[in-house]
């Protein structure tokens, strides 16, 4: 795309979007990726990928900024990754007894991930976390589950979903199981394990999302559930991989009881992980001979080859050419570049962005300074009509080079033109075409 050309069309994709929601409820099985998520003017469907590259149904290319919802760590379509699919593909995907790359990748992971002394894979991360939860109530005799309110998602199943607006379907006493605190608020955290009858078998959270852990909040945290008989499950579906290949727990020195792991483990494949320490994680075995079973895992499909190969793969190559260092010295650089646009333009009161190099976001404000949902949907318009698929995360991988890089400061330079004379206006009402994006967790459609 020439640097002055918008991207306008968009007919196949209007047809997309026509079809695809009279056969799948919310048009995408992911509501992230739903029509609601993104402007008027995005893409409906992607047809194909290359490293940092996508194109859509109507031959539209754009540089991808998420890359997958963060779980294309590495770029679409990496061929070693890829080619490691294709051979265990040809060799089998799934058997009546576990294969034996099982062992081989188990392995693998727990050397690499340092993060406990067994592993359990499935497909979602969705299924792990709630395997994990279960492993906390079995292991303390306990029931309820304490969440970090500040982090937007840990399950798709009742337990977490009843603690959101969209809460329909879900009986009103699944939420007297799960109870809440705020990350980086320890007060809050002492406040739900005071009591000696607080029945919380875990506490839950992601090690860091975008503000970074304050006070030595992840080791207080620790050392206080490990005082009171209470689980530490640490979620890196998001932070694994990125901060270090050992996570984020690694990077910020904690050691929880079990952690979660997926999204950018496989390079965009399904694998998943459950870790953590061998007497709590055996609960879900069969070599207790006379113990209580616990139901722990069990999916026809978790172990499927072609996702333990990709994870092995993707392993691989992110050691072959230190990839975690190479994303944050880039990421640094991007990171830079825009917060250069953003002061030029004197946006600074009205566009922050947020995070550490490896991954952040861009919150949009309106010129009052407030976050406004109809500001960051004209970003979002702007950066995509530029060539930029956006949704408010940078996500930089080993597909962002220089090439990549310098086409999404140009989007953002262009956008944040657009975004300035809205500010100096008021309002988005000249500028955003259609209406405004809205959050994936409401009451109402």
């Amino acid at each position: 795309m020439k640097s002055n050309e918008r991207i306008t069309n968009f007919v196949k994709s209007r047809q997309f979007s026509a079809d695809i929601h009279g056969l799948i409820p919310g048009g995408a099985h992911t509501y992230s990726k739903g029509d609601d998520q993104f402007p008027t003017n995005a893409p409906a469907a992607i047809s194909h990928g290359k490293g940092a590259h996508v194109w859509d149904l109507d031959g539209n290319e754009f540089i991808d900024c998420s890359m997958g919802l963060t779980s294309v760590c590495i770029g679409h379509g990496y061929e070693p990754v890829a080619e490691a699919v294709c051979e265990a593909a040809f060799q089998g995907t799934n058997f009546q007894r576990p294969a034996a790359m099982e062992l081989e990748a188990a392995r693998l992971f727990l050397d690499t991930v340092q993060s406990g002394d067994m592993v359990k894979f499935a497909k979602n991360g969705s299924t792990v976390t709630t395997a994990a939860v279960k492993l906390a109530r079995a292991f303390t005799g306990r029931s309820r589950v304490a969440i970090a309110r500040e982090h937007n998602f840990f399950s798709y199943d009742d337990w977490f979903i009843v603690t959101t607006l969209c809460d329909r379907g879900i009986p009103s006493r699944m939420r007297e199981m799960t109870a809440a605190f705020s990350y980086n608020d320890y007060e809050s955290v002492e406040d739900l394990l005071k009591d000696n009858d607080h029945d919380i078998a875990c506490l839950i959270m992601e090690p860091v999302k975008f503000d970074p852990p304050r006070d030595d909040f992840l080791q207080k945290v620790a050392a206080l559930c490990k005082d009171r008989g209470v689980l530490l499950i640490l979620d890196e579906m998001i932070s694994g991989f990125k901060w270090s290949l050992q996570g984020a727990q690694n990077f910020y020195g904690v050691k929880p009881d079990l952690s979660t792991w997926g999204k950018g483990i496989a390079n965009g494949f399904s694998a998943c992980a459950l870790t953590g320490r061998a007497e709590i994680m055996e609960l879900g075995g069969i070599r207790r001979q006379g113990d209580d079973k616990l139901f722990l895992i069990s999916t026809t499909h978790g172990a499927e080859t072609t996702g333990l190969a990709a994870m092995m793969a993707t392993i691989r190559e992110f050691e072959k050419h230190d990839m975690i260092s190479g994303n944050w010295e880039r990421g640094e650089v991007l990171k830079s570049r825009l917060d250069g646009v953003i002061n030029s333009n004197g946006l600074e009161s009205n566009l922050q962005l947020i995070g550490y190099s490896c991954l952040f976001a861009l919150i949009c404000k309106n010129p009052d300074g407030a976050p406004d949902d109809r500001f960051r949907t004209l970003m979002m318009q702007e950066m995509i009509s530029n060539g930029a698929l956006f949704q408010g995360l940078f996500y930089p991988t080993w597909s962002h080079q220089q090439p990549e890089i310098d086409i999404l400061v140009r989007a953002f330079e262009n956008a944040c033109l657009v975004y300035r004379s809205a500010i100096d206006s008021g309002a988005t009402d000249d500028f955003l075409i259609g209406p405004a994006a809205k959050p994936v967790f409401r009451k109402k459609i």
